[in-house]
């Protein structure tokens, strides 16, 4: 079935179809605004103070620079994260 048959059937029996697209636009537009929200909030507690401090120390644990002492190691995980931390906030507008 075409839609041009499904907006005739709809127009025959009273339903003004671009007011069901308007009610799915609004619909979706919502869900995207939730899932944006929802994603923003888990990035915000992802670079809390506590959140980055678990992340770092989470890779300087997994990684080890036999050269390098671990302080060391973890400015270095430190100044990276800061980068990315720069570009999700900018991303996220927060």
């Amino acid at each position: 079935m075409n839609l041009k048959k499904i907006d005739m059937l709809l127009e025959k029996v009273g339903v003004d179809t671009d007011d069901i697209k308007k009610e799915f636009a609004d619909a979706v537009k919502e869900e995207v605004e939730t899932a944006k929200d929802e994603v923003k909030s888990k990035v915000e507690e992802k670079f809390s103070e506590e959140g980055k401090k678990k992340i770092i120390k989470k890779i300087n644990d997994a990684i080890d620079i036999p050269w390098i002492s671990e302080s060391m190691e973890e400015k270095i995980f430190t100044a990276i994260f800061n980068v990315f931390e720069g570009v999700f906030k900018k991303i996220f507008k927060m």
